[in-house]
């Protein structure tokens, strides 16, 4: 009973003494929040998601890549929209469906001409719209998304970054903090683990992945 009582003891001043180690780095934040530089890092994927689905040709599921074209196939005073996808080994076409049977004057102006000239943005939007492709019942695969992080420089203070992501693609906050650190995720779990890397309003870090409009705290001693 003695021991386990001893161990009680050992274990609960072990734990109290963690808190209050993050408590206080905490409040060393709050009372330097002068000091504080607001940052912005923004996310940009440099390649899309793709799509799974069977290739008639390669006879079994493939992957299907974005083509950043668009198809539209007129009859009469109404038109369909597709999205072109294609295979990743042989080339195959697939049209994703955007909108059937649509009169062109009754999209928002301008859009239809986004169409007709292939617009880069318009077709990067689609191919991130979860909405749209869950609708379209589509098997999307994030894995294997090259990215970059704009914003990112050498600090020395504390900093409060707002994070900004057009696209949301299933990366983990983890993995962009370590990119952007240069540190191994194992780093940033101690970090987290310390209270030197918070968010606003908390979260589970190492399991929350990344959205528009995120705020992280990042102390000074990260940068050491």
């Amino acid at each position: 009973m003695a021991a386990f009582l001893y161990a009680s003891n050992l274990c609960m001043k072990r734990l109290l003494g963690s808190t209050l180690h993050i408590y206080i780095l905490l409040f060393d934040m709050v009372i330097n929040m002068d000091k504080i530089k607001k940052v912005t890092w923004r996310v940009i994927p440099t390649s899309m998601p793709s799509i799974i689905r069977h290739c008639s040709k390669c006879n079994k599921k493939m992957n299907f890549y974005c083509s950043e074209k668009f198809r539209a196939n007129a009859n009469q005073t109404r038109v369909d929209i597709w999205l072109i996808y294609k295979c990743t080994k042989c080339d195959s076409t697939w049209k994703l469906t955007i909108s059937k049977g649509i009169k062109p004057r009754d999209l928002p102006a301008g859009l239809f001409d986004k169409f007709v000239d292939n617009d880069r943005d318009l077709a990067w939007m689609y191919a991130f719209d979860r909405n749209f492709l869950k609708q379209n019942a589509c098997t999307v695969e994030y894995a294997g998304i090259e990215y970059a992080i704009d914003g990112v420089e050498g600090f020395r203070d504390p900093i409060q970054v707002q994070l900004q992501s057009p696209y949301i693609f299933d990366l983990k906050l983890s993995a962009l903090l370590a990119k952007a650190l240069g540190v191994s995720i194992g780093q940033i779990k101690k970090h987290v683990e310390n209270g030197k890397i918070s968010t606003e309003p908390e979260c589970d870090i190492m399991k929350l992945r990344i959205k528009n409009d995120m705020t992280l705290f990042i102390n000074s001693d990260v940068f050491n």
